[in-house]
């Protein structure tokens, strides 16, 4: 990433300050825990009221939600919900929900009947522990959580019209418009050899979108006015598509025990990547101009969280 302009405000390319990286290492680290630990909490009250029958669902939930990730789209909204207002915590329930909504959609690409892993995030997936019956109620409960979160915002935060914002954002990224239609195209490219554009805007739904939500609905509770959400939700989408090309470059040539994942999937089952359509070097050319122009959509905002949160999103190794 050393070829894109400098942190935001600087534009001079300079390489980053040392001092500084630590102190956005540290804040990942403890902002990542934060909303991990929340998590927790609510889930272990939720287990407590639970009959034993609801124990296990909670705990095919905990399972996947707590098994490790980067938490990057929590740290999204958090950073956009400060760059919007100058307090990340107004972002905290948006954090919360786009982390569910990401879970429940890994939960459920997992399944047999879909991408047919086994493996997440170096443990089983939760089809493989719970079985595929409890693995589509965990998804379905996580889903379902996230909005409740949402919903719940307006409320404690006192973000009336955010919270709506934030609750049509997030619907409409998880939609048939969004993640799932990004995911039914996946299946339906099988065995067809769709055009570049055609696979561009299945990898803007399939990963993109729930990205473009996580920047916003931070945003949005923070009270950003929707021109500012239209931007950011561009930036989103751009930096999604790099994400996807990254994954997709890192399935195909990746370390199984760096990713937690097999390596290679998507060439045995046929996959109609970008990465498969344009072949790696032009995909890597794709992921830079598509970095570039989501750091320039970001930079007015002047945030160095956001502008080093895109960056890691598309430099990622696992």
């Amino acid at each position: 990433m050393d070829a894109y302009p400098g942190p935001a405000g600087d534009g001079g390319g300079n390489a980053p300050d040392g001092r500084e990286a630590r102190l956005f290492g540290r804040w990942q680290l403890s902002a990542a825990a934060r909303v991990t630990k929340l998590l927790k909490t609510r889930l272990s009250r939720m287990r407590n009221r639970a009959a034993p029958e609801v124990s296990r669902l909670v705990d095919a939930m905990e399972w996947t939600l707590l098994s490790g990730g980067k938490r990057l789209r929590p740290l999204l909204a958090l950073a956009a919900s400060e760059a919007a207002c100058g307090d990340e915590d107004r972002g905290l329930p948006a954090a919360m929900a786009v982390e569910l909504m990401h879970t429940y959609s890994l939960v459920h690409d997992d399944l047999p009947d879909l991408d047919n892993d086994s493996v997440r995030r170096g443990r089983e997936a939760v089809h493989a522990r719970f079985g595929p019956a409890m693995a589509i109620l965990a998804g379905d409960a996580l889903q379902s959580m996230a909005f409740e979160i949402l919903a719940e915002a307006g409320e404690k935060i006192g973000a009336g019209d955010g919270c709506i914002r934030a609750v049509g954002l997030l619907a409409r990224a998880a939609g048939p418009m969004g993640m799932a239609g990004g995911q039914a195209e996946d299946l339906a490219f099988e065995g067809r050899d769709p055009s570049l554009d055609e696979r561009a805007a299945m990898a803007r739904r399939k990963t993109g979108e729930l990205i473009a939500a996580s920047l916003a609905c931070g945003a949005a509770l923070a009270g950003m006015a929707p021109t500012g959400l239209a931007r950011l939700g561009r930036a989103g989408l751009a930096a999604g598509e790099a994400f996807q090309i990254r994954d997709d470059l890192l399935n195909l040539e990746g370390d199984p025990e760096v990713m937690g994942k097999a390596a290679g999937s998507d060439a045995r089952r046929g996959k109609r990547t970008l990465v498969a359509g344009l072949g790696p070097d032009a995909a890597r050319a794709r992921l830079d101009v598509l970095a570039r122009e989501a750091l320039r959509l970001i930079a007015p905002l002047r945030s160095d969280k956001l502008d080093r949160l895109l960056r890691a999103l598309v430099a990622r190794e696992s």
